[in-house]
């Protein structure tokens, strides 16, 4: 029983600091706002924000007209907002997929709920991928995002080496996400998507801390 309680009182305290990080990084933000006159442009909340996003699927088809399935990052929703807007427009048969990590699987819950889900608590390597929803990516990523694929943090790890070995590019987790989707089972073996041929993969960002990566191998 006392195990029991410590484990409790931990993670009410983890799901605190969450909180109050979270309410700083607001209180900050405005603060500094009101001090500078600055004007904020949100990371991924933002329409302009999301546009610009969306000039990936116009340079991604423009050279790969042939792809019928595009696969992105989701933790905010602004890259998959933009990218699914841009693909769709193009072309509405094509199929827009997230990949999420599972410990941080928000969207994946929120799809399913049919609201945004808020976690109290995320624990992955994808550090990148640990946002919620927006209330202006909400709407796309629920109407136009054709499914989420969940993936482990080892799958992700493995992504990245892969980038590394036969690409011979460096890739964050929460970009080397997409092809740990496109190489899990969850994937290959879902009859969904069997007919996806041609396979487009967003990699995105190459902030690795490899002090946290060396880590999360030796675990």
């Amino acid at each position: 029983m006392e195990a029991k309680s410590q484990t409790t009182s931990e993670k009410y305290a983890a799901d605190i600091a969450s909180i109050r990080e979270a309410q700083s990084r607001e209180e900050t933000a405005a603060k500094v706002l009101q001090e500078t006159g600055a004007v904020l442009v949100h990371p991924y909340n933002d329409g302009r924000v999301i546009s610009g996003q969306g000039t990936i699927s116009l340079e991604l088809l423009e050279q790969a007209p042939q792809i019928d399935t595009i696969i992105v990052p989701i933790s905010g929703g602004g890259l998959i907002s933009g990218v699914a807007l841009g693909a769709k427009s193009i072309n509405p048969a094509i199929r827009v997929l997230a990949a999420e990590p599972r410990g941080a699987s928000d969207a994946a819950q929120s799809k399913a709920a049919g609201r945004i889900l808020v976690l109290p608590e995320t624990n992955t390597i994808a550090d990148g991928l640990r946002a919620s929803l927006g209330d202006l990516t909400w709407p796309v990523v629920r109407d136009l995002v054709d499914d989420i694929i969940i993936v482990d943090d080892k799958e992700i790890i493995e992504a990245m080496r892969l980038c590394y070995e036969i690409l011979k590019v460096a890739v964050e987790p929460s970009g080397a996400i997409g092809l740990a989707a496109v190489l899990s089972n969850s994937f290959r073996e879902n009859p969904a998507w069997k007919d996806c041929n041609h396979v487009g993969i967003i990699l995105s960002g190459g902030n690795v801390d490899l002090g946290v990566l060396w880590d999360s191998l030796s675990k």
